[in-house]
């Protein structure tokens, strides 16, 4: 019998990158998506003509349990702050299939300004020599909280729960809705808008970096070993963390690469990149601090046990493509003139 997979998020970047990687490996799946509505329904639909789409949201508990007894994989890639959601799919796989989940998470968890915003960090995690680091951060921790709450609920109701925590995601993504990342995209739109590029202080701090195909490939490798019995060769519980990432990069060197492409397009003036301090970097972008300001440093040492190897090509080369995504969703005249 097909295994059932269900996806909360296809609407989404990740989720819906995950959907198109899926549909393309695994025709047999049987895929059940979470939408919000009809409309989203009809859309998804399109795409993916032989899957099943139920409606609801995060808050839905009766949906989501229900859906949760009837799956084999779970892989909850819509939120990595909300408790409630993962609560209610475990309970109910406890009742069904007792099958295996995958929250996702973010390698912001790790955010390391000890050096000061703008300074570079030595500090690496593993997600194998580091986990009990990691797995004990208190809630001053973006994500940490959540991350508990799926590993205790997967012990208390007995099932098999990982955690998928991708870092920087860049490119444009093939999913049925949303297509576009967070920080570059944030970042580009912020740029743009101000008229300048910027950097939060000297912007020497270090993130990790993956391509949203070189994720989902991730998620595909995890839920192939999900399936096999008692979950192949992957870790859950206490030991089901997952970091993906394949490069790093210095946050100055994207945005000097960012101010060249958008001022060749005509999106800014010039190629000047501004070190902004902290308040004012916030008042550019609430979240710069978090998103551009400090050091997420992390190495996938699970996965690539697992046989994942990234493929993309370097962030540097998919900057372009997503200024233009920028550009036309801003609706940017091609002319420095109009700021």
């Amino acid at each position: 019998m097909a295994p059932t997979i269900f996806i909360i998020g296809v609407t989404g970047y990740i989720g819906g990158e995950v959907a198109v990687v899926f549909a393309e490996k695994h025709p047999e799946y049987n895929l059940v998506f979470l939408v919000r509505n009809s409309e989203q329904a009809k859309i998804v639909k399109a795409r993916f003509p032989s899957s099943e789409t139920v409606i609801g949201d995060l808050d839905s508990h009766d949906v989501l349990f229900e859906q949760g007894k009837r799956a084999d994989v779970v892989l909850q890639t819509a939120s990595a702050d909300h408790i409630a959601v993962g609560e209610s799919i475990i309970a109910g796989m406890a009742q069904g299939k007792k099958g295996h989940y995958i929250h996702v998470s973010g390698s912001g968890i790790l955010h390391d300004v000890t050096n000061g915003f703008g300074n570079p960090s030595s500090k690496i995690y593993h997600d194998t020599s580091d986990l009990a680091a990691i797995t004990s951060f208190d809630s001053s921790h973006v994500h940490a909280d959540t991350d508990a709450s799926v590993t205790a609920a997967g012990l208390k109701h007995g099932i098999p729960t990982a955690i998928v925590s991708p870092v920087t995601i860049y490119g444009v993504g093939r999913g049925p809705i949303k297509t576009r990342s967070l920080q570059i995209p944030f970042l580009t739109e912020a740029i743009i808008k101000r008229g300048k590029a910027f950097t939060v202080l000297e912007g020497n701090n270090i993130w990790d970096n993956v391509h949203i195909t070189d994720l989902a490939e991730a998620y595909n490798v995890l839920t192939e070993e999900a399936l096999k019995l008692n979950g192949g060769k992957s870790s859950w519980g206490k030991e089901g963390y997952y970091f993906v990432e394949s490069a790093e990069h210095r946050w100055k060197d994207i945005v000097t690469e960012l101010a060249k492409i958008a001022h060749q397009k005509g999106a800014i003036k010039s190629v000047e990149v501004e070190k902004l301090s902290v308040e004012d970097a916030s008042a550019a972008h609430p979240w710069a601090p978090l998103l551009w300001g400090g050091n997420c440093r992390s190495r996938g040492d699970r996965i690539r046990a697992l046989g994942w190897k990234p493929s993309a090509r370097k962030i540097e080369e998919y900057l372009p493509e997503m200024v233009d995504f920028e550009i036309k969703s801003l609706g940017t005249q091609s002319s420095a003139t109009t700021f």
